[in-house]
């Protein structure tokens, strides 16, 4: 029982961190200003990483346990990292394509045994920016990847999952970026194991995503 009141504990500090550096960052660049938001027809190049210490969130990978069940493991990390071309259609509207790889290492206690997870994966996306001042944006991005999952553990798994995202987005200076994304409002995954553990067609909150798995992004304009 001890142990379930600590992983809500930890779970609640840690939406609640995330808020906060949220408004954080709000309010430093909120008088910040700047002469222009987004451009028709340029290109642009964004890094994106998503970064996980949550143990309870990542035990849900193995399926043999659950997150009702008691802590099994320990050494826990997630981790994910893409690189994004992105072409303004229109100047709100992009078209982009993505690579990465993402990583998951956890250790089983009973067994001393190491579980890891590779995925690596490319994809294609449309996104539309929701500008609420020339500084400040909201959006939303559809898209699918294609995936190849390796383990240690279980088989290796090629899948495809389709996505619906939103996010915010603030320009610090002059053709730089910084976004919050927060995931898989909508989603879809051909088969699994997977490197999320979702299965066919559903949908999440992506505010609780983004505290279980924060993704921050980098975007800047070429010229």
């Amino acid at each position: 029982m001890n142990c379930s009141k600590n992983r809500k504990l930890i779970l609640n500090l840690n939406s609640y961190g995330w808020v906060l550096c949220l408004f954080l960052v709000f309010t430093n660049f909120s008088n910040a200003q700047s002469t222009k938001g987004f451009e028709a027809k340029q290109w642009y190049v964004e890094s994106q990483i998503g970064l996980s210490y949550l143990w309870s969130d990542l035990a849900i990978v193995d399926n043999s346990l659950s997150l009702e069940q008691e802590p099994t493991f320990e050494n826990a990390i997630k981790l994910q990292m893409l690189f994004n071309i992105n072409y303004s259609l229109a100047r709100n509207f992009f078209v982009g394509f993505n690579v990465g790889v993402g990583y998951l290492d956890y250790e089983i206690k009973e067994s001393n045994q190491q579980v890891n997870f590779s995925n690596y994966q490319f994809g294609t996306y449309f996104r539309y920016y929701l500008e609420i001042t020339p500084m400040i944006s909201v959006f939303t991005q559809v898209g699918a990847n294609q995936n190849f999952l390796e383990s240690n553990r279980f088989e290796s798994n090629s899948y495809i999952n389709a996505y619906n995202d939103i996010g915010l987005t603030l320009k610090l200076v002059e053709n730089w970026w910084l976004s919050f994304t927060f995931r898989d409002l909508v989603y879809f995954y051909s088969s699994d194991p997977n490197f999320e553990d979702r299965s066919d067609f559903g949908f999440s909150n992506p505010l609780r995503n983004f505290a279980k798995f924060p993704v921050f992004g980098v975007q800047y304009q070429l010229d």
